[in-house]
């Protein structure tokens, strides 16, 4: 397995074990509760009170999945990865961006949209995705992951993408915090295990 799936798997671990324990995981390791916290992407409010309907959800979802089937066998085009994070912005609007877009597939997903990295940038820039189109068009603007932001009109149109390296290459700051990928065993991977034992049997459930 390479070595950022398993920082990424690590990542989701840790994540999922605060959502379903917050209170017994701050008290344990508030250090890193604090890092996982300012590494999530911030929940967005639905563009309506009612959400999406189950049909459209399904159709972004099996929309994506075509998508990143493409991309494994990398024969995504430009176009094809911009509508891509497109149907990822309205999911994470919507709460429901599937669990397969995970950090790793977002950010290669976003290389082949715009043809580089967001941590090669020098410096904060927003790249501008479709035409004919005005900053005063932006209605909504969607974290995709650190440092990178999704700017839709009101037709839920990819417009932009704003990058700001500085934030992208926090997280390999927090990352290194927290002990992921520098070692052969990271110290946090110890520390989830006593915490785990702490709790009981039922902590894994």
């Amino acid at each position: 397995m390479k070595k950022s799936s398993k920082n990424n798997e690590l990542f989701e671990l840790l994540y999922s074990k605060l959502t379903s324990d917050p209170q017994g995981f701050r008290s344990y390791m508030p250090d890193v509760a604090q890092v996982l916290d300012a590494m999530k992407p911030s929940r967005r409010s639905a563009k309506s009170p009612f959400g999406l309907t189950e049909r459209e959800k399904d159709h972004h979802v099996r929309a994506l999945e075509e998508v990143f089937a493409a991309l494994e066998e990398g024969t995504v085009s430009a176009e094809r990865a911009i509508k891509g994070l497109e149907h990822c912005a309205i999911l994470i609007q919507d709460d429901n961006l599937p669990g397969k877009a995970d950090y790793e597939t977002l950010v290669k997903l976003l290389k082949c949209a715009i043809g580089k990295s967001p941590g090669s940038f020098k410096k904060s820039e927003v790249v501008e995705v479709a035409d004919n189109y005005s900053a005063e068009d932006v209605v909504s603007k969607v974290s995709l992951v650190r440092g990178v932001s999704l700017n839709l009109d009101r037709q839920s149109r990819l417009v932009s993408i704003a990058i700001s390296p500085h934030r992208v290459k926090q997280r390999r700051s927090m990352l290194g915090l927290v002990g992921i990928g520098q070692g052969s065993e990271p110290d946090v991977a110890l520390r989830h295990d006593e915490y785990l034992s702490e709790l009981g049997p039922h902590a894994s459930s």
